[in-house]
């Protein structure tokens, strides 16, 4: 009876999590123009309407450009920040981790403003590298901890080992460290990606109102009323993210981030 209990009460929780994404789904194969749910008589008429409308298309362009560059800046970055820290435990590394992490521990809206002076006084205020330069100090933050993660399982003993077979001092990190770090690379900028996808505030306070990522188009749509092209918006960009965790789940290290330790067999 306990167990049972048990069930029902994870499966009521699970679909008051879940509820909002079946509505927004289920809206979005509506042949009106309504917010009904379950749809009447769906279809794809919204999702037609959706990339055959140019700012839609635009926007989810925009976002999937903005988000692969600043992961893949950010990554790299992390990178070199995690490898110096590896190489040498000094003060000053320690300075530069905290003060790399510090942008995303801020308020979002504290930091966008800030940023907003630079980018200004860059005069790239309102184009696609000043978002770019934004989500990319924001988001290093989760790659960062991710291949500090891969570094600190690096052992002595195996340092040792490859310089024992004979790898030499400038072979140690694209033949032994990158493939050893390379899952804890792969699932940062996996989930920095996600992460820029979904920005709003810096994004927003950075274009310049010439720049519109899908995150600011729905949310500009939903203030002019709803239509069903907003909720094709929101399910594509929910399909992205369940793609990109899928690839993250067999790609990545969950195990280890979460802590839990994995079993070998």
């Amino acid at each position: 009876m306990k167990k049972l209990l048990q069930i029902l009460g994870l499966g009521a929780f699970a679909l008051f999590l879940y509820m909002p994404i079946f509505v927004v789904s289920g809206s979005s194969l509506n042949s009106s123009r309504q917010m009904v749910f379950p749809p009447e008589d769906p279809g794809f008429t919204w999702y037609i309407a959706f990339f055959n409308d140019p700012a839609w298309v635009s926007a989810l362009t925009t976002s999937i450009v903005i988000a692969v560059c600043s992961s893949f800046i950010a990554t790299t970055l992390a990178t070199v920040v995690a490898y110096l820290l590896w190489r040498r435990q000094s003060r000053l590394h320690e300075y530069l981790y905290r003060a790399v992490l510090t942008p995303f521990l801020l308020p979002g809206i504290v930091f966008a403003v800030s940023l907003s002076f630079v980018i200004a006084a860059l005069g790239i205020m309102g184009t696609k590298l000043a978002i770019i330069i934004g989500h990319a100090a924001v988001i290093i933050a989760i790659p960062l901890v991710t291949i500090n993660l891969g570094f600190s399982l690096v052992s002595k003993e195996q340092i040792e080992a490859a310089r024992t077979m004979g790898v030499r001092e400038f072979q140690l990190l694209p033949m032994v460290l990158v493939p050893m770090i390379r899952p804890y690379v792969l699932t940062g900028a996996l989930f920095a990606l996600i992460i820029s996808m979904n920005e709003y505030v810096v994004a927003f306070l950075l274009s310049g109102f010439s720049v519109e990522t899908l995150p600011i188009k729905v949310y500009n749509s939903q203030r002019y009323g709803f239509t069903p092209t907003l909720s094709v918006g929101t399910v594509l960009y929910m399909t992205f993210s369940l793609v990109v965790f899928t690839i993250l789940a067999m790609t990545g290290r969950l195990y280890s981030l979460l802590g839990i330790e994995e079993k070998r067999h």
